[in-house]
């Protein structure tokens, strides 16, 4: 069964939302989208065997099957899922990167990533969920992945920690976790301790508002780009500001801010 078709003049106007997006706006699901959420969620559990979707702009391919999330697989096809991150690490990943993910959603950028670089990437993810997921994506990818089942910490964290899950479920969170459908407790690494461990050349931190006081005081000197998404909207502004200083702090100057995500280079 065919996957469920977009026209390209959908696909051109999502893209240009996307990229106008500012700092403080999440998507909008208008009366459109709905409808498509709804042609997606027929299509899916109409499907016998797995099934795969094409990005329209990169060649990436996620797999899905009847089980899978209508809102993360139209949304994938749309081109309006990690779309901003996507861009940046197509223009600014170079070959022999070591790349590092910490969030790491179906793995889609994480599979990206290492098509870039020709490596196989570190992705640093807790939600247990999101494991065979996260695996057949790279697979379906020809990609390889090294997979760490923790959430990423700031070094004075000790123990596990509580993650609210969401019914979308590459969705989590620890900030305010009571609020989610359901929490789990799991298992944390300091990103100190990741980074020393791994020596990443890139560090890619898309992780539902934990960038917050994070950072420690000194990042190993093989790291020469940190690429960021910053919840401002969860966030607030002030702490928005204190991760930014922190980062800039270590010797890194900001060089691009694409809807969420801020991308900082070392000096």
């Amino acid at each position: 069964m065919s996957a469920p078709r977009l026209d390209k003049r959908t696909i051109e106007r999502r893209h240009e939302r996307v990229l106008a997006r500012g700092l403080n706006q999440w998507p909008q699901e208008d009366a459109g989208d709905r409808r498509q959420l709804a042609r997606f969620g027929r299509w899916l559990s109409g499907l016998h065997d797995e099934a795969d979707l094409r990005h329209p702009f990169y060649p990436l391919l996620l797999p899905v099957d009847r089980s899978f999330s209508a809102r993360m697989a139209y949304y994938f096809a749309l081109g309006d899922y990690e779309q901003a991150d996507l861009q940046l690490l197509d223009e600014l990943i170079e070959p022999a990167d070591r790349v590092m993910e910490c969030g790491a959603g179906a793995g889609v950028t994480g599979s990206f990533a290492a098509m870039r670089s020709g490596n196989a990437v570190v992705v640093v993810e807790p939600n247990r969920a999101m494991y065979e997921t996260i695996h057949r994506t790279f697979a379906g990818n020809d990609q390889e992945v090294v997979l760490v089942e923790a959430a990423v910490v700031a070094d004075s964290h000790e123990g596990p920690l509580e993650l609210g899950i969401y019914d979308e479920y590459w969705w989590s969170s620890a900030l305010a976790p009571g609020q989610a459908d359901r929490t789990i407790s799991v298992a944390t690494r300091t990103l100190s301790s990741l980074l020393a461990e791994h020596q990443p050349t890139v560090l890619v931190l898309d992780i539902e508002g934990g960038e917050c006081g994070l950072f420690p005081a000194a990042v190993p000197s093989c790291l020469r780009m940190i690429m960021v998404e910053i919840h401002t909207p969860d966030i607030g502004e002030s702490a928005t500001v204190e991760v930014v200083n922190r980062i800039q702090q270590q010797g890194f100057t900001l060089v691009r801010l694409l809807a969420n995500t801020w991308v900082f280079a070392r000096n």
